[in-house]
């Protein structure tokens, strides 16, 4: 937990919450800023399992909220991570204007590629690496479980890690097997584009920055896939 609690403690200003909604793919909230993040559903059947105080979070700050990120209820969680995108400042260095997935097929041809969750991106990797290992929590045919991190991870030359792996808790366990001189991203809506993942050896943030919260609210609320939605802008930060 201490990736996300160092997030939280980074968070210098709190504000009151002014709106949340928790769409069928992703979950969003308007404070200082407008942050989205992943709607995970929880595994217990038919994907059930209470928000503590729903009904009542309009009554939390922003930062109260942003809180729900420990948890490891990953609806829970995922609200929190809305919450805590919606507090952090952007940094207005070191943005750069690339696609995470296109620069992963430029640097990575010949070399060796893990891709952590399932990007519509990932199979046109296959063209160009001499190796491709992903991970999923519940993998398909070729893929891999996080039970073989440990042995596959540290010969990877490119790392590309889902931001979900924050709601879901497992980015602390993927970190430590990335290979020193390996470069490594995490990429997705969720992404905290903060400067304190870079402390914990990530090289690369790619994820979205929402100009327009009226839009985006609308789209989240008719079920729109990352694809249908409006309203944000892919941003990248580097080291």
């Amino acid at each position: 937990m201490k990736i996300i609690q160092n997030l939280l403690n980074a968070v210098q200003k709190n504000a009151p919450l002014q709106q949340l909604l928790v769409g069928a793919h992703w979950t969003a909230v308007q404070s200082r800023h407008c942050g989205m993040a992943s709607t995970v559903m929880s595994q217990k059947p038919h994907g059930e399992s209470a928000i503590s105080s729903a009904g009542q979070l309009q009554h939390l700050s922003a930062k109260e909220l942003a809180a729900y990120t420990l948890s490891d209820n990953t609806l829970e969680a995922s609200i929190g991570l809305a919450a805590l995108n919606s507090l952090i400042d952007i940094p207005r260095k070191n943005v750069v204007e690339v696609n995470a997935f296109k620069y992963l097929a430029e640097k990575g041809v010949g070399k060796t590629i893990a891709v952590f969750g399932h990007f519509p991106n990932t199979k046109d990797l296959q063209t160009v690496a001499g190796q491709l290992i992903v991970f999923e929590l519940s993998p398909a045919e070729g893929e891999h479980g996080l039970e073989d991190v440990e042995t596959l991870l540290p010969s990877a030359d490119l790392v590309a890690i889902t931001s979900n792996s924050i709601i879901n808790h497992s980015l602390q366990d993927i970190l430590p097997h990335i290979r020193e001189n390996a470069f490594s991203m995490l990429l997705g809506p969720s992404t905290p584009l903060s400067e304190v993942m870079f402390d914990f050896g990530l090289d690369m943030l790619a994820g979205v920055r929402v100009n327009d919260s009226r839009m985006l609210f609308n789209c989240i609320g008719q079920g729109a896939i990352f694809r249908q939605v409006k309203g944000v802008e892919l941003v990248t930060i580097t080291r």
